[in-house]
């Protein structure tokens, strides 16, 4: 009778061991793998309702439908994203070349610089102080390169809300990563649009090719924007957690406090289901 006593004793000890040890393992997660681990482990693009989220200014409404990503070796082999839908007027080349500036290098040389980088661009110099230094020595460390880059396409149904003018730049929310606690964007390109008005241009396609003339309050579009996302500014890793959506105050402010993933002006990738090819 005291051996089987012992033996429940022992089995019990040893189950509350375990159960205390994958206790001591989840703790020692940080709160966002945490919530990473459960965004891939319980959210399902099939069950996706599209949130709807007021841009900075509240004149348009957005809802992020579905999304498609491409890498750029695939971009000129497929034929779902037509040339004259892009801002160039053609499909970008597999090899896009572009003005590479190594910041890494310019911040391993340039201990200021460094500092003012790292900090948000809050501390090391003054605006005045880093826009002389990048005039300066930006060019030095600049070459033409191809950079890896993926395509991200986005279809949305953009509102018109009023409180304002009628026409509207629709490329203006960002694309933002997450690996572990490090956030990184918003530095995406637009050059996609499918609903373009060459009416209302005044520059030909560039800067005015991404606006909108909506007709009155309560119109809605619902079409597909498209973005480059460029290897030198994401990590284009595969376990990144990417986000889209709108961050408050101009790019450089605020980034330590901001976080895509919790933030309800952001939806993740995942989240959302994927366009069929």
């Amino acid at each position: 009778m005291k051996k089987k006593a012992v033996l429940i004793f022992v089995v019990l000890f040893v189950i509350a061991s375990v159960v205390a040890v994958i206790a001591i393992e989840k703790n020692r997660n940080t709160p966002m793998e945490r919530f990473i681990k459960t965004l891939q482990t319980t959210k399902h693009a099939d069950d996706y309702v599209p949130v709807k989220i007021l841009n900075n200014d509240e004149n348009v409404q957005y809802e992020f439908l579905s999304y498609d990503l491409i890498d750029d070796k695939d971009i000129e082999k497929q034929t779902k994203y037509k040339a004259e839908f892009f801002v160039d007027g053609k499909v970008p080349p597999s090899d896009y070349i572009v003005k590479w500036t190594d910041y890494d290098a310019m911040a391993r040389d340039y201990p200021k610089y460094d500092e003012w980088r790292k900090s948000g661009c809050s501390k090391g110099m003054t605006q005045t102080e880093a826009e002389e230094f990048m005039r300066i020595h930006e060019p030095e460390y600049t070459v033409d390169k191809h950079v890896k880059s993926k395509y991200l396409f986005v279809r949305c149904r953009i509102t018109y809300m009023g409180n304002g003018r009628k026409e509207e730049c629709l490329s203006l929310f960002d694309v933002f990563a997450m690996r572990r606690n490090e956030h990184i964007g918003p530095l995406n390109e637009f050059c996609y649009f499918d609903h373009p008005q060459p009416d209302i241009w005044e520059d030909g396609r560039t800067g005015d090719f991404f606006w909108y003339r909506f007709d009155k309050v309560g119109d809605s579009l619902e079409c597909v924007l498209g973005c480059r996302l460029r290897g030198e500014h994401f990590d284009l890793s595969e376990e990144n957690m990417y986000y889209i959506g709108f961050q408050p105050g101009t790019v450089y402010s605020g980034l330590d406090q901001f976080n895509p993933a919790h933030d309800k002006r952001c939806v993740a990738l995942n989240d959302m289901p994927r366009e069929a090819d």
